[in-house]
């Protein structure tokens, strides 16, 4: 069997933007295995458990149809530490048989595996665009995913509503696709309408219980969040980031003297809302918050906790610090 020209022999997939190495796998196993096949065709391994042993046996075994294997080694940081030597030895004369990929968080440029993958185009990084390229990321998605446009003040309106995720960016952009219909443009008000408001009604509905120390309600209110929102439990809690560092971004301002006037109009809220919401919590707790957290979304990805779980500790865990003052 010859190496197609559509995939590379070998990859490594790495950075921090998980919705890009989940697109970028995706679209690997599509040239590897065709449409048909790219949802369920690829054998994956667990890079914390794999041994090299069952990934090459994998790669190297000829599928009785004639095409080739797609083996998936996940969170592979661990496996390509305990087989760097073996890999950099198989990337020399790689299989024709299977592909390869490696996805992870990180890989050291100054390494021969590195440099031996990227010798064979394998190197693919997937890290979060910024700035004007996190705008133009946007844009492109919205036309070739929802064949739609969207406008630069939407563009802009998205970006204060959503955290610099692209998987929250393409949620978003999928509810607003649906929003507009047959319309082609996506509008500032747009954006308003649907993401402003899912995003201060239904998470500021959590932070709102959790000032009051309500965790009932908080509880209730985050169960309605999910059940409302398309998107995985990881963004809605990316939503309670956002809604948090919004928060104290408001109390730093506070802190240092600013007028709740002026705030209302910076952060979209009125003064009574800014009051209530920002005005018996410290800037201290706020960001506690935000360190649990992260620890919620460390703990899911490594396997040690459960998203849902997570967040109703958390809940009643800082409800019941608003409530005790």
């Amino acid at each position: 069997m010859t190496q197609s020209a559509s995939y590379k022999p070998v990859y490594v997939v790495f950075g921090s933007d998980t919705y890009l190495k989940q697109e970028t796998v995706t679209g690997i196993s599509r040239a590897v295995l065709g449409d048909d096949d790219a949802a369920g065709g690829a054998t994956r391994f667990d890079g914390d458990k794999a041994t090299l042993a069952d990934v090459l046996d994998e790669v190297r075994t000829f599928s009785l149809l004639g095409e080739a294997r797609l083996v998936i080694v996940d969170d592979a940081d661990p496996f390509i530490t305990r087989h760097r030597q073996s890999l950099e030895t198989y990337c020399a004369a790689p299989s024709n048989s299977g592909v390869p990929v490696l996805v992870c968080k990180s890989s050291a440029a100054n390494t021969k595996l590195h440099r031996a993958i990227q010798a064979l185009g394998g190197v693919i990084v997937c890290q979060t665009p910024r700035g004007s390229d996190l705008a133009a990321w946007i844009v492109r998605q919205a036309r070739e995913r929802y064949e739609k446009q969207i406008e630069g003040p939407a563009v802009g309106a998205l970006r204060e509503s959503c955290d610099d995720s692209l998987g929250m960016f393409d949620g978003e952009l999928a509810k607003l696709a649906s929003y507009v219909g047959d319309r082609k443009r996506i509008t500032a008000q747009d954006v308003h309408a649907l993401v402003g408001q899912h995003r201060e009604v239904k998470v500021f509905a959590v932070t709102d219980a959790m000032a009051d120390g309500n965790p009932a309600a908080a509880l209730q209110a985050w169960e309605q969040a999910l059940a409302t929102n398309r998107a995985t439990p990881m963004l809605a809690v990316g939503g309670l980031a956002w809604s948090i560092r919004r928060l104290l971004g408001l109390r730093h301002a506070m802190d240092k003297g600013a007028d709740v006037r002026s705030l209302s109009q910076q952060g979209r809220m009125s003064p009574a809302q800014i009051q209530s919401r920002v005005g018996g919590v410290s800037a201290r707790r706020l960001e506690d918050q935000l360190t649990d957290l992260l620890q919620i979304d460390l703990d899911s990805k490594t396997g040690l906790g459960n998203v849902n779980r997570g967040v109703e500790k958390f809940i009643v865990r800082h409800s019941r610090r608003a409530a005790a003052g």
